[in-house]
């Protein structure tokens, strides 16, 4: 079933108001007709099921019909994701999504190719959100992950988190994702730092593991930037089924 994110100022206590793309969306690309069903979740992830009641001609409006099960969520894994070329990150995006990320901090490197001006900002940020929204929706995502700011890695927070990991290609086999990431670990706040194509620079990777960033090794192989958060996504995925 057709899900949709919604602002809680469009919603009243029967039911939404649908306006702008997810209009088009509804009338134009769905066709739907007058008692469709879809799921509405709005912005504090309260998920209900509407039924289409009719077509205003700049928006249409669906009743809310009952709530449905909130999705069980242990842990938040948020993801200092470097910029990389567009249709790359904006890939990362839309899995890692798919995959359950909560945030996605867009992160600038000594060696990333890719810079985003301050001007630009805005618009690039208002595209990422676009496509977290497009992904959560196909998806069935109870919640929107949240795309902070464009962030220079010395300037990241760890303050939200309970443990802060830092990927890393030259990493040991001691310090590889099963060992370093502890079965506890997986219901708390965990934020995984990912560097550009040309790797994390060495004064880098020293001021992270200074700040008490634990250093994070994703398998034998060299992944992509985009690749390595797909990786990490799907087994920390795989190491909480493998504890259910």
């Amino acid at each position: 079933m057709q899900r949709y994110f919604v602002k809680n100022s469009d919603c009243t206590t029967t039911g939404v108001r649908i306006t702008g793309n997810d209009l088009h969306h509804i009338k134009n690309v769905m066709r739907m007709k007058t008692g469709a069903e879809v799921h509405i979740v709005d912005e504090d992830g309260r998920a209900r099921l509407a039924v289409l009641g009719s077509y205003l001609e700049d928006a249409v409006l669906f009743a809310f019909v009952q709530d449905l099960e909130p999705e069980a969520v242990v842990g938040s894994v948020a993801i200092a994701q470097a910029l990389i070329k567009k249709d790359k990150f904006e890939l990362m995006l839309e899995k890692a999504t798919e995959l359950g990320v909560a945030t996605i901090i867009p992160t600038a490197f000594a060696r990333s190719v890719v810079k985003i001006d301050s001007d630009d900002a805005p618009r690039k940020l208002e595209r990422f959100r676009a496509i977290v929204k497009e992904a959560a929706e196909q998806s069935h995502r109870a919640t929107l992950p949240l795309i902070g700011p464009i962030t220079e890695v010395k300037d990241l927070s760890f303050a939200d988190y309970d443990r802060v990991f830092v990927c890393y290609e030259a990493s040991t086999p001691a310090d590889q994702l099963a060992k370093v990431v502890r079965p506890e670990d997986l219901a708390k706040r965990l934020l995984f730092i990912i560097g550009p194509e040309g790797g994390i620079a060495p004064t880098e990777l020293v001021d992270l593991t200074d700040r008490g960033a634990i250093v994070c090794g994703l398998g034998s192989r060299i992944l992509r930037s985009e690749t390595a958060s797909m990786y990490l996504l799907s087994a920390l995925d795989a190491m909480k089924a493998g504890r259910s």
